[in-house]
Parts: C-alpha cells; structure tokens; sequence
C-alpha cells in the first residue's frame, strides 16, 4: 500500500517519490544485508550445498550483468548513470571489508592459492583505476577531488576503527569480562577430575595359636 501510495498515488509523506531509483533502494537495503548475511557466508561457507552456491554465483553474475546495462543501456530508473566507481566502492567494498576484517580471525579458514590470486587480481585492478583515475582523469572513476583523507575515511579509517581501536577500548572499559567469562564457563563444562584409584595390597596370612597353620585370607585394601 505504501509503494503504490508513494509511487503512484503521490503521498509526499513517505518521501517514496524522492527516492525512485534502485540506487536508493540499494542504499537502504543493501548494507544491512551485507551485515547480515556474509558473516554466515565468511564463516560457514564450506558447508553451503553446491545448488547454492552456484546459485549465489549466478545471482552475483546477473547482478553484474544487470549494471552494465544501466550504464549502457542506459536504464534511467536504476539511477546507475551518473554513479561512478567512488559510489560502488561506498556502496559495496566497505560494508565487506568491515565484516571480512572482524570476521576472518573468527572463521579459522585457510587462506588458499585461488584467494590468493583473486586477492591479486583485484589489487592490480584497484591500482590501474587508480594510476588511471589521477593521472588521466577518468572521470567514471570519481577518484579526481579525493584526496588522502578522503580514502583513509573510506577504507583505512573504518576498517582499523572496527578491527583495531573498539575491540580494545570495550576490552579496557568491560576489563576484558568477555575473555573471563569465557574461561569460566569452559571450566565448568570440563568433567571435576577424579583421583586415581589406589593398588590393591594384600596383608600377610594369618596364623593361629597351636602351632598348625590356619587357611590363608588374603584382604584386598583400598
């Protein structure tokens, strides 16, 4: 009711109209979704079913695919056009280089020769934008007019504030309650030890009066 109040029916109240491209929409949703979703990816991705898999593989290729045509096409209600690389970077590398970097130590996963490559890959990538961007002006890049302090607020800045400078200031504030609690609570899962049992001796055989030996008992004593 909203969405055709807001689009059709002209409700200025739900600021619907002001925001009628999919680039709003991706904006709203998009990181919140990143936040909910890729640490479940990040951390239990190997035991993903391989349907689901390719079938992420394939919404992630037809996503791509969906933006080249509204810059090419161009589609003017998804509001691409105009957008440039700066955006996507805003839009899409942060929200993932924050989870990846709070996440990664917790997943215990081994870092393979194809991350590695694709690590590789897109660092070259970044660097060419980047030479290419600043030097030749490539204005769809967006990068003329950030300076420094604009990409340590994108990329650096988050990134080490999250990683870095929280998780020691609530270790410092709480006086790193967590990690007590932790080991307090592995303690009392562990099984109490029980002393081992003593060996068994035997007393010597006991004799009776009269010279004549009587039967032997042997006692076990623990």
């Amino acid at each position: 009711m909203l969405l055709v109040g807001g689009y059709d029916g002209g409700w200025s109240w739900t600021g619907f109209s002001d925001n009628n491209q999919l680039w709003d929409w991706l904006h709203l949703l998009l990181l919140p979704i990143a936040f909910g979703t890729f640490p479940l990816w990040l951390k239990y991705g190997r035991y993903m079913s391989r349907p689901r898999k390719l079938a992420l593989a394939a919404a992630v290729a037809g996503f791509a695919v969906f933006v080249a045509a509204g810059y090419t096409v161009p589609l003017g209600w998804t509001g691409f056009p105009g957008n440039t690389l700066w955006d996507w970077l805003t839009l899409l590398v942060l929200p993932i280089a924050l989870m990846t970097v709070r996440m990664r130590p917790a997943t215990s996963r081994e870092i393979r020769p194809a991350h590695i490559c694709l690590a590789t890959v897109l660092g070259a990538a970044w660097l060419v934008t980047l030479v290419g961007g600043y030097a030749d002006s490539w204005a769809w890049t967006g990068y003329p007019g950030n300076t420094v302090w604009d990409w340590i607020s994108l990329l650096l800045g988050p990134v080490v504030v999250t990683s870095i400078v929280i998780p020691a200031a609530v270790r410092w504030m709480s006086g790193d309650v967590e990690r007590i609690a932790a080991q307090e609570e592995k303690k009392r899962e562990q099984p109490p030890r029980r002393p081992p049992p003593l060996p068994a001796t035997r007393t010597a055989p006991h004799r009776t009066g009269g010279g004549s030996e009587a039967p032997r008992r042997w006692v076990s004593v623990r």
